[in-house]
């Protein structure tokens, strides 16, 4: 998930929609931030608990990162961003780490490569040091300094929250690549349920508004706010399913030149691409065929399972997205469409605080819509590009040179690998049309006149 520069908001952890809590008193504010802070880096060094030294230093993706470095990384912008900067007499763990665990820029977009040294432990000791560090400089900063001191934190928390996601991806590809497929943590015994009914949620468009309303917590490139005319429309309930893309797959929809973009059909016959990553054929024996006997097997975050028809579709690119659209008859949805009815919803999906790691089905109440932040992230048919009046800030943050991109399409939502904090209606990320490594689905819209 590429990194952008936050617009911070003092006070406790905010939801999508929380209060900022500028209000409140000063000591409160402090507290609030330093348990903000703990949870952040408790919650980081949970998700590697599982793994060992060994796994802690695999990249299997070129342009990603070893989870130890996951690890420093975040450290190293506190570092950087809080620490040498507002506390004097701070000395950095190793100044090497000052270089090695900085922003990733061209010249680590090599070939995947194994980061054995530093070892894990000197990674773990590194980050309580940045630990006690900030804990001791949200105490003892001068008031005077206490409103500069605290946007930096707030940013320096929202990124490495950002990691969190984006290190279990990493994770996840590097466990499909070992030849034992192991798996990182068992699968949680809940009830696999029918997925919620098929569906549509009418809109009459007209004049919107949409993007991040300006007091709340979030990232420049969701603001500012603007108005967007939309034509009559309607959008799914819910999104497209495993079973329904399997459809397409049977329905031969890989080998149909005629449903592909030219760069998407040069894409799919360049990687191989006959079904969405992660997925198998396979004999349907192992752990019960819940698939209807089809064969086909998942890698998830809980090793190999049987394909669950019922789960949103995920791990598909932009490219198939949109040829899959074209299949049904149908089209992505652009993402002011998507954000108007998400604005409306308050149901949320399955999210990283669930400690559910695979897109879930069944577990939604209600007309719908379903799913729409959580689950799966879900491409729309917008190019990224920044909204209309948007300003640069300046700030510490490693987004500000040079990351937000051109040759992005829009995502919304959040996945199952998501912070609850930064899933919500305007939340928008932005990937490569080829990529397929993010928990990202899809669901269809069409015209209504």
């Amino acid at each position: 998930m590429p990194d952008t520069h936050l617009i911070p908001s003092p006070g406790p952890p905010p939801g999508p929609l929380a209060d900022s809590g500028a209000t409140m008193p000063d000591g409160d504010r402090r507290q609030a931030l330093a348990t903000r802070f703990q949870k952040a880096r408790a919650r980081t060094a949970e998700l590697v608990a599982t793994l060992s030294p060994e796994d802690l230093m695999v990249q299997t993706v070129p342009d990603g990162a070893p989870a130890k470095w996951h690890l420093a990384h975040t450290s190293w912008l506190f570092e950087v961003a809080v620490l040498i900067p507002f506390s004097p007499g701070y000395r950095p763990f190793d100044p090497v780490f000052l270089d090695l665990f900085a922003a990733r820029g061209e010249r680590f977009a090599a070939p995947p490569r194994v980061l054995s040294r530093p070892g894990a432990a000197e990674i773990m000791r590194h980050r309580d040091q940045i630990n006690a560090a900030v804990l001791h400089l949200i105490e003892q900063v001068d008031d005077n300094l206490w409103n500069t001191v605290e946007p930096a934190l707030v940013m320096a928390i929202a990124h490495e929250r950002r990691h969190q996601e984006r290190m279990l991806l990493h994770i996840k590809h590097a466990l499909w690549s070992n030849p034992m497929r192991p798996a990182y943590e068992p699968a949680p015994d809940h009830p696999h349920l029918g997925a919620p009914p098929d569906g549509w949620v009418e809109q009459a468009g007209g004049l919107v508004e949409i993007g991040r309303p300006a007091p709340l917590p979030g990232f420049d490139h969701e603001g500012p706010r603007h108005r967007v005319w939309l034509d009559p429309y309607r959008l799914a309930a819910r999104p497209v399913t495993c079973g329904e893309f399997l459809a397409f797959i049977e329905a031969g929809g890989y080998s149909d030149r005629s449903l592909w973009l030219s760069d998407g059909w040069e894409s799919a016959r360049a990687e191989g691409w006959s079904a969405p990553l992660y997925w198998e054929r396979g004999s349907g024996e192992q752990g019960g065929d819940r698939n209807g006997g089809s064969g086909w097997r998942v890698f998830t975050l809980y090793g190999m399972q049987p394909l669950n028809p019922n789960e949103p579709v995920c791990h598909v690119s932009w490219y198939e997205a949109d040829a899959y659209a074209r299949w049904a008859g149908k089209r992505l949805p652009r993402e002011a469409e998507w954000e108007t009815v998400a604005a409306g919803c308050d149901s949320m999906g399955n999210l990283l605080g669930t400690g559910h790691r695979h897109p879930r089905c069944g577990t939604c109440h209600g007309t719908g819509p379903w799913q729409m932040c959580g689950d799966v992230w879900e491409w729309t048919a917008d190019a990224f590009a920044t909204y209309p009046g948007y300003r640069r800030p300046d700030g510490p943050d490693e987004a500000v040179n040079g990351r937000l991109a051109g040759n992005r399409m829009v995502l919304r939502g959040g996945s199952c690998l998501t912070p609850f904090d930064h899933a919500g209606p305007w939340t928008r990320h932005y990937l490569r049309p080829e990529t397929r490594l993010s928990v990202s689905g899809f669901r269809l819209a069409e015209d209504t006149v």
